[in-house]
């Protein structure tokens, strides 16, 4: 018998090499090809996994390593598929490429839900099939339909259990169980590969950061921009935020290990920020696991956004953790069935954050009680939310959480972002009963639950998501009666420059400009370049009128961040947001 195993990281690589070594793929004579998928926009200038720093560790798991990209040369592995009346032809064909023995075959892959793995299920349509899933993303649903001859034919999923007692929402609508990859021969794993990487990390991190250890605070990049969650300057002010937290926490050093995919642009502003405070900083930017970075570092403190790297070094390593962001793109999550909801989701819900002042000293994530009985029913009420008709099984449960969380509603600003008026009306869920704006009849408490008449006017909650919805759909009344109410019990920049747009657009200036200049007062402490960017940019919306608020702005956020090309448009030309 032959397995093949399709990787397209080194990571996921790993954790089906634990998997073996753990005995849970077999302890026999099977012949075991790795398939090494590089799946990245450009895979001619990115450097696959069998080639990467600590991969002789995980190849030594493997008979043979064959790469998917030469088999399929000039297509791309995300795209190309043969043509269903093809695929017993392409099956002779790539056996014989592969030199794949006769006899039974078994097939594991990730990513079950698109290509490369799909077009390997349908290529080899006689396997049977295992689908790993290498991070926090399987506690969510399956993305896609998988049709019956492809689901049928799966036999479990294997995930490293990051989160205790959470089980996998992945293909648990086939009722295909979910296997943990046994921790200890993960962790034996990476020693391999750390001490592989050794040489090279000895040469890369200077040895006053090397022997920092509780001193230095490691920071995980994720490159968010291409996701379209966050732009390149708020990836960048982020960035600096977690350095800046980790300056304010004590640490002395910090390591900065960026997304192998992100710019370097991205790593240039967070050192320019290290040299003005004078504190030892260094870009890894090595093609390494982050989980060696852990083993050979032992940072005091890793800090991310929503990276699985957070829960491998709690989880793994015992190393505290913290995040900043996640709860900001929880609010921008699109679409909704987005997969990274549910890690984002875990991350605010499981890591203190270093922005909320209230947040818990200590993490959640090795609190199992907390996790049985808070985060499960409330991962499976977003992940019903995100999928509901594969996932209907789990209504119930999204019902009596929503129902229980009611009275808390006020206190969790996630819930108004993961189960706001819009899904619970077209799902039919319960809800808080919330003042509404309802044009031209103002005012009205009214739940989820109540009906309207066919002619009555559309209703939007009187909170910041309302608001938000409002300036998404650029209802430029609903912004400014909706605003006018929220402005009245709290000043907030969100609401200044959204109804400062609104005015822009109804052509009422001098009421605009007055919003803006109330918008620099508020933000007139704030030492994120982002905030200065976004009254620079409203105000360039004024054209001459707003020239002077723009430069003064501009030159804030160029102050704070002198490498932002956002900044340097608005300070030179003024023109970025005219029409």
């Amino acid at each position: 018998m032959t397995r093949i195993f399709a990787a397209s990281t080194l990571y996921g690589a790993m954790t089906v090499a634990a998997a073996i070594d753990a005995g849970q793929l077999g302890r026999d004579d099977r012949e075991r090809v790795l398939l090494v998928c590089n799946n990245v926009d450009i895979p001619e200038v990115a450097t696959p996994l069998h080639h990467m720093p600590g991969a002789a560790a995980v190849l030594k798991r493997f008979h043979r390593v064959v790469y998917w990209n030469d088999l399929i040369y000039p297509f791309h592995p995300a795209v190309w598929a043969p043509r269903d009346e093809d695929a017993p032809l392409w099956r002779t064909v790539m056996a014989e490429k592969m030199a794949i023995r006769p006899g039974p075959l078994e097939l594991v892959v990730e990513s079950i839900q698109v290509k490369p793995a799909q077009t390997l299920c349908k290529i080899f349509s006689d396997a049977t099939l295992a689908v790993y899933a290498d991070g926090v993303m399987s506690y969510g649903p399956t993305r896609n339909d998988l049709p019956r001859p492809l689901h049928g034919r799966i036999d479990r999923v294997l995930y490293l259990d990051l989160v205790p007692t959470l089980l996998p929402m992945l293909l648990t609508e086939y009722g295909i169980p979910s296997q943990p990859v046994h921790t200890g021969a993960v962790l034996e794993l990476v020693a391999e590969l750390t001490e592989e990487c050794r040489p090279l990390l000895d040469r890369a991190i200077p040895r006053q950061l090397a022997g920092g250890g509780p001193g230095t605070a490691l920071l995980l990049g994720q490159y968010l921009s291409p996701l379209g969650i966050l732009t390149e300057e708020e990836e960048e002010d982020l960035h600096r935020r977690m350095f800046e937290h980790a300056v304010r926490l004590g640490h002395t050093a910090v390591v900065f290990k960026p997304h192998p995919s992100a710019p370097s642009a991205l790593s240039d502003a967070l050192a320019a920020a290290a040299r003005e405070a004078g504190v030892p900083f260094l870009v890894l930017d090595l093609p390494v696991l982050a989980e060696t970075v852990f083993a050979y570092l032992r940072p005091g403190r890793v800090i991310g956004c929503f990276s699985t790297g957070l829960f491998t070094a709690r989880a793994l390593y015992g190393i505290p953790v913290a995040q900043t962001g996640a709860l900001e793109v929880v609010r921008r999550m699109r679409p909704y069935a987005n997969s990274n909801r549910i890690p984002a989701t875990l991350t605010h819900a499981l890591v203190p954050d270093l922005e909320d002042p209230e947040a818990a000293p200590v993490d959640r994530i090795l609190d199992a009680e907390h996790i049985r009985a808070e985060i499960t029913p409330y991962v499976q009420a977003v992940g019903y939310c995100m999928q509901p008709k594969r996932f209907g099984f789990l209504r119930p449960v999204a019902e009596a959480y929503i129902a229980a969380a009611v009275d808390r509603w006020e206190d969790r600003p996630e819930l108004s972002m993961h189960f706001n008026e819009r899904t619970r009306t077209r799902l039919e869920l319960p809800g808080p009963r919330t003042w509404k704006w309802r044009r031209g009849l103002g005012w009205t408490l009214r739940s989820t639950g109540e009906r309207r008449e066919p002619d009555e006017a559309p209703v939007t909650d009187v909170s910041m998501s309302g608001f938000a919805s409002l300036v998404e759909a650029k209802d430029d009344q609903g912004v400014l009666e909706v605003g006018a109410r929220l402005l009245a019990e709290q000043e907030n920049l969100d609401l200044l420059l959204g109804m400062a747009q609104a005015h822009i657009r109804r052509k009422e200036t001098d009421r605009a400009r007055q919003l803006i200049e109330r918008a620099a007062e508020v933000a007139a402490d704030s030492g994120r370049a982002m905030v200065w960017l976004r009254i620079a940019e409203t105000a360039a919306k004024l054209g001459k009128r707003g020239d002077d608020l723009r430069l003064t702005a501009g030159r804030r956020a160029l102050g704070i961040n002198p490498d932002s090309p956002a900044a340097q448009r608005l300070v030179k030309t003024g023109r970025l947001g005219r029409r």
